[in-house]
């Protein structure tokens, strides 16, 4: 008898930074939960030089699964980059509404009526912010302001059922609602057992005791953890109908977007040969060369020549800062000029780009980028 593997679905990565569009030094893996259910389904998880593929038993028409598993199911896949500090220099890993912070969880994943079988268009998972991760099993102590008498305890599933958040002393679930009282300093104290249930996406929201408000609400992922530390999480969903799981091939891809942002030039007069006060510094773009994402940018000079709240090492210094942001990408922008006037001098003909091992600072609300450059 032969052994016949079928292609169910792959996942590309990919990333916006590079050339060529992938994303480099991407590790995922199953959670053990999910390696479990692969087990079972005898379903195979191999690593791509482009991303991840899955395949399962196939009988001998190749299409039909030799152990096919009960629908609706999910898979999730751990994922974390070699570099973490480098990935994050370059990575843009807020939403539209909500800022990445060391807490937040990035989560992708796919919608089952979008899926798509073509290679030329696979689905693009969606993405979002989780609020944490968290075992299944799980205490932890909140503080509300102003202390409300009591709140009342609401979970709900990924598929937004309500679901009680744990059981008594008796072993009995708890109702949907569930009063808790603060303690003597208005601290919360709660203890949630979610044993036996699926890991996926829970929603916590604690409302108050007449149930008519929100008064606390996070989005976690529930499940084993990990011996290694990942940075996120990717679910592939299948459901009865559409029924997806097996047949043709499915296409994901999973995209990271490249950082962009204000980049500010700190020009320090080195050896004091240029006079800041009788002539001035300018930065003009000169153009791009080949095929990259750069646009035409023009620099506003912060302050007076010389500055006169900023000196780098006690030297003048003249701050330029870009009007618009500038998307960092694995080909260095080139021909920003800084040239001095009225002779229109070119001092430097390609100024840096900023360093990647540099961190992005906030800066009025906006993403900066210094660069410190002497003459």
């Amino acid at each position: 008898m032969s052994i016949i593997y079928t292609r169910l679905g792959e996942v590309a990565l990919r990333h916006d930074f590079y050339r060529d569009g992938l994303a480099k030094d991407m590790l995922l893996w199953p959670t053990s939960e999910t390696a479990h259910l692969m087990k079972n389904g005898k379903i195979l998880f191999r690593k791509t030089p482009g991303g991840i593929v899955l395949l399962y038993r196939a009988e001998e028409d190749e299409v039909t699964p030799l152990t096919p598993l009960k629908l609706p199911q999910s898979f999730f896949f751990f994922f974390k980059p070699e570099n973490a500090a480098a990935f994050l220099q370059i990575t843009d890993l807020d939403t539209g509404s909500e800022q990445f912070k060391a807490s937040k969880v990035p989560f992708f994943q796919n919608t089952p009526a979008n899926a798509s079988t073509n290679s030329d268009t696979p689905e693009e998972l969606t993405y979002q912010l989780l609020d944490g991760r968290r075992e299944k099993s799980f205490s932890f102590e909140l503080s509300l302001n102003p202390v409300p008498s009591s709140v009342r305890i609401k979970i709900r599933n990924a598929a937004g059922d309500v679901i009680s958040p744990g059981k008594d002393l008796a072993g009995n679930p708890l109702p949907d609602g569930f009063e808790v009282s603060p303690n003597d300093q208005g601290v919360f104290r709660f203890l949630f057992d979610f044993s036996g249930r699926k890991e996926g996406v829970y929603t916590f929201t604690l409302r108050n005791a007449a149930d008519t408000e929100d008064l606390w609400s996070k989005n976690y992922w529930l499940g084993d953890s990990s011996s290694t530390q990942p940075l996120g999480i990717l679910q592939l969903r299948y459901q009865a109908a559409p029924n997806h799981l097996y047949g043709s091939k499915e296409y994901y891809q999973l995209s990271f977007t490249r950082k962009e942002s204000l980049w500010t030039y700190y020009v320090v007069n080195g050896n004091n040969k240029v006079d800041l006060i009788s002539s001035a510094l300018q930065i003009q773009d000169q153009g791009n060369e080949g095929s990259v994402p750069y646009g035409s940018y023009a620099f506003d000079q912060i302050g007076a020549s010389p500055n006169a709240d900023i000196k780098i090492n006690n030297l003048e210094t003249v701050v330029f800062r870009s009007q618009d942001k500038i998307p960092y990408f694995e080909i260095p922008k080139l021909n920003f000029q800084l040239r001095k006037t009225p002779e229109n001098q070119v001092l430097i003909p390609n100024l840096p780009n900023p360093s990647r091992s540099a961190p992005t600072k906030q800066s009025g609300g906006e993403a900066n980028s210094e660069i410190y450059v002497f003459i």
